[in-house]
């Protein structure tokens, strides 16, 4: 795992430049997690946002909270450049947030838009984020669902038995870990995203010029210009004869709250001595 988190962090370096271009995806989800703001009617003073990328997200945050801190984190140094370029007052830390260093700073919003798929141990990422927040605090964030890519992936099967897309863990992993480490009230739910493309060769650049196309098993075989051929060949379409293209993306809301204090709980009823 550690040398595929390199090769995923050399791609996103490599790739930073052309980012921005293709990251429809990425644009589209970090508008609607925007939105699912307004609707929780949140105001955090101190806003942590995890794997930052180029900054769709923290620019979002910027203009819903302009007075807030906030603190952006990604492990590819040329995406927090051309972040950082951007917003001039943006916070930025270099670091992968598998291994953030951070003391126990009391944020107030803890948020991240398509970065966990690529970490180590969800476990261990939500119980940093459970020891970074303030009490009451919310952690927001979406990620990547198993039914990603199938039309890709379905048209990859067809010319071996190797995996050429990775695997993503479901919502309900997800909703668990939150639980698990103590998390109220979890909400975790999904939708599909489609993006449709005019030429296949258009599909895999939407992938590789976005850094994407890292797999986790390495010893994968490269595919030659026969194998595109026949995947292009078996990809199927849709009644427009355009390359569908499908993303499950998942959303998580989940808040941080103080224990119960007995003293003060209005339902607990004092027990008399006789």
């Amino acid at each position: 795992m550690k040398d595929f988190k390199k090769r995923v962090q050399n791609s996103f370096n490599r790739k930073a430049s052309s980012y921005d271009e293709y990251a429809i995806l990425q644009k589209e989800v970090s508008r609607r997690m925007s939105e699912k703001l307004n609707m929780i009617k949140t105001q955090p003073k101190k806003i942590l946002d995890l794997g930052c990328g180029t900054g769709f997200l923290t620019e979002e945050l910027s203009k819903n909270y302009p007075n807030t801190d906030i603190i952006s984190v990604d492990f590819s140094e040329s995406m927090l450049k051309i972040c950082r370029d951007k917003f001039k007052n943006c916070k930025v830390i270099c670091a992968d947030i598998d291994h953030l260093p951070l003391a126990p700073s009391k944020f107030d919003l803890i948020i991240s838009s398509l970065t966990f798929h690529w970490c180590d141990d969800i476990y261990k990422i939500f119980q940093q984020a459970y020891n970074l927040l303030s009490n009451n605090g919310n952690l927001i964030f979406s990620s990547i669902g198993p039914d990603t890519l199938f039309e890709l992936n379905n048209a990859m099967k067809k010319i071996d038995n190797q995996d050429h897309v990775n695997h993503f863990i479901d919502m309900h992993h997800y909703g668990d870990a939150l639980l698990e480490i103590g998390f109220n009230d979890p909400v975790v739910d999904n939708e599909k995203i489609t993006i449709e493309y005019e030429e296949f060769k258009d599909v895999l650049k939407s992938i590789k010029n976005i850094g994407a196309n890292v797999l986790d098993d390495k010893n994968s075989r490269y595919l030659t210009r026969k194998d595109f051929k026949l995947i292009e060949h078996n990809y199927r379409r849709n009644e427009e004869s355009n390359y569908p293209v499908t993303y499950e993306v998942l959303y998580g809301v989940s808040w941080k709250k103080p224990p119960m204090n007995p003293i003060n709980n209005r339902d607990v009823i004092p027990i008399k001595a006789p």
